[in-house]
């Protein structure tokens, strides 16, 4: 399927020029004005990439592309200008964040390269926002927390290079009930099957991988990660300050885990590291399938909540 791409300018000439240029690669939609450009850009988008000449009458190509900015972000932007122009290419680049700038007259190849540019970028961004789309729709089930059965899992080995639920269970045994310093929190990365999904059980591997290490980088020295189940993480924290203070922590650190870039046939694509948790002080419950128990429990109140024991004092 050809990316829509759409070419505004007020000299007839260049539409067909567009047109004769690009119609093989692209569907190319074309518009004599920038109030033209909005209109078909309401009515017939979305466009993977806006192409605007500079100087037009009435709205010149980087209000015009500050426009399109605003109605449509995920639209790639592309400015065509001359070198008198210099200025308002860098005031379009500033207010319409356009990819890229081209000169007049553009080369045929420089100006379709600068396309498939943006129709990269543009394909990353949208697929990025689907992926997005595809985890929230997936919703938390009682199995989002749950480890497999512990008999199966004892060689359990992690595509992250993690131990695994097995090794989880025999470290918070002798924590569990007793340790006031000990808190478990389970890491729940949303979008991780949606991407072994799209883009393949090795592009999963690695966006696991390059999480973890971002987590265990960001953990103190006394603290562990384990590979829970397929795309749960548990992290247990040894810390002398309250509940509510662990989650701050965990909050600002799932906060800074936001963009990993992923490579795919080749081709590199931003992915977003959406992280959802849950954290319970280990001390509060008699065992261990208390604990776990616990967590199925709260799935229903959602994710990153405040629970009534948040608000406790230090441990001292």
């Amino acid at each position: 399927m050809k990316e829509k791409i759409l070419c505004v300018d007020d000299e007839a000439s260049a539409l067909e020029g567009y047109q004769r240029i690009l119609h093989r690669q692209f569907e190319v939609t074309t518009a004599v004005s920038g109030a033209q450009g909005l209109a078909i850009l309401q009515k017939w988008g979305p466009f993977a990439v806006v192409i605007s000449d500079m100087r037009m009458p009435g709205m010149n190509g980087a209000e015009f592309l500050a426009q399109v900015r605003e109605r449509a972000p995920e639209t790639v932007r592309m400015l065509l200008t001359g070198y008198s122009d210099m200025k308002a290419a860098i005031d379009a680049v500033n207010k319409g964040r356009i990819l890229q700038f081209l000169t007049k007259p553009c080369e045929r190849d420089v100006l379709i390269a600068a396309i498939n540019t943006g129709v990269a970028q543009y394909r990353s961004q949208t697929a990025e926002r689907e992926m997005v789309k595809n985890a929230e729709k997936m919703g938390r089930s009682k199995s989002d927390w749950e480890a497999v059965d512990f008999d199966r899992w004892e060689h359990f080995e992690s595509s992250a290079g993690l131990p695994g639920p097995a090794q989880a269970r025999a470290h918070l045994l002798p924590r569990v009930g007793t340790d006031a310093q000990c808190y478990v929190a389970l890491l729940k990365l949303t979008v991780l099957r949606t991407v072994e999904e799209r883009y393949g059980e090795k592009a999963a591997g690695d966006y696991l991988g390059t999480v973890a290490q971002l987590l265990t980088r960001a953990l103190g020295a006394d603290d562990q990660l384990f590979h829970w189940s397929r795309d749960v993480l548990m992290a247990v924290l040894r810390r002398h300050i309250s509940p509510a203070a662990v989650r701050m922590e965990m909050e600002r650190l799932v906060a800074e885990a936001r963009e990993y870039v992923i490579e795919v046939s080749g081709r590199r694509m931003m992915i977003a590291c959406l992280i959802a948790f849950d954290l319970l002080p280990a001390a509060q419950f008699p065992g261990f399938s208390d604990l776990l128990a616990a967590f199925d429990a709260g799935l229903a109140g959602g994710l990153r909540r405040e629970r009534p024991d948040d608000q406790g004092t230090a441990h001292g």
